[in-house]
């Protein structure tokens, strides 16, 4: 069977990319196998105080930066509906200058994972999630590389065995590889997606939809990729706690978009009384001790209390705040 395999440009500090996952994640339930990911990380910010974004005021000054990237952050997260912190951010010091440690941080995840055959197959994409949601939604320096090895134990990795990976020359050589693939395809914004499918590619430039992107894959494909999951028709108790159970947590937005529903006029993306049908199956579930929910950022994070779930998880879930 022909997969389409999508590259996707990113950046874990950029809020758009964050604003993307719930995208990614439909894509990921609904297609099932028939899609392949890979993630190239851009290095959105290489020095904030040569950085220059004339339309946002960021870059230059640190101070008047973090304050203006938290501002668009709150902006951002109105629009895509995953959460950002409430309290002001630090993003930038004088020590910790750039974006690019968090970029060597995920490929050095993807190092570390194909050499050791017992982690975990999706340990590597749940490593991005935290260091996006550590990043944006609680504020913590990520950029720091002593930060960074200490996070690596929420999904099971060995800190002193990972550390070694990441300050490596592999992990620069990688990053390399990838700023390359950013001038070859001219992307200058995240996200940016990349399509292929057999020796067909088609591009898509920035934030955007559930809807756009399977429009693509169908108009690349001849219609031969198809979705295994019908969006809203598919919305039943069964099927958005198998959907909280394979990914472990999940805002809103994220079961909202997985399931294709409407938002509610006069309310935020932010919240489960958005999105039609959605509040009644989660009173449903919470009833019956399926999940719960917890406050992260200006939204609400909804996990999985089934105990199947494995210690990288669990310790995933401690990291959120949920303990």
């Amino acid at each position: 069977m022909k997969k389409v395999k999508i590259s996707v440009f990113a950046d874990p500090a950029c809020t758009w990319c964050w604003g993307s996952v719930p995208v990614v994640r439909a894509l990921r339930y609904r297609y099932g196998s028939q899609l392949e990911f890979e993630y190239v990380m851009g290095g959105m910010i290489e020095d904030i105080t040569s950085f220059n974004n004339r339309r946002l005021s960021i870059g230059g000054d640190i101070a008047m930066s973090n304050r203006n990237i938290h501002k668009h952050w709150l902006e951002a997260s109105a629009i895509h509906g995953m959460p950002v912190s409430e309290a002001p951010v630090r993003l930038f010091t004088e020590e910790h200058r750039s974006t690019v440690p968090m970029n060597l941080a995920y490929i050095a995840a993807g190092l570390y994972a194909k050499s050791n055959k017992e982690i975990m197959d999706n340990s590597v994409q749940r490593f991005l999630r935290i260091l996006q949601e550590m990043t944006l939604v609680d504020g913590a320096q990520m950029n720091d590389a002593d930060n960074i090895v200490a996070m690596s134990a929420l999904v099971g990795f060995n800190q002193q065995k990972y550390s070694e990976i990441f300050a490596g020359p592999e992990t620069k050589r990688v990053y390399s590889a990838n700023k390359e693939l950013c001038n070859e395809y001219d992307v200058h914004s995240f996200p940016t997606y990349k399509l292929v499918y057999a020796d067909e590619e088609m591009m898509v430039r920035g934030f955007t939809t559930y809807e756009t992107l399977a429009h693509c894959i169908a108009q690349l494909s001849y219609e031969n990729v198809k979705p295994i999951e019908d969006g809203r028709e598919a919305l039943t108790i069964a099927n958005v706690r198998t959907f909280i159970e394979e990914f472990g947590v999940a805002y809103p937005v994220e079961i909202a978009t997985a399931f294709s529903l409407d938002r509610t006029g006069g309310h935020t993306a932010l919240n489960i009384e958005s999105y039609a049908g959605l509040p009644d199956i989660i009173e449903e579930m919470i009833k019956s001790n399926d999940i719960a929910m917890a406050p992260k950022g200006n939204g609400f994070l909804i996990y999985t209390l089934k105990q199947k779930q494995n210690a990288s998880q669990a310790k995933g879930r401690e990291y959120a705040g949920i303990y």
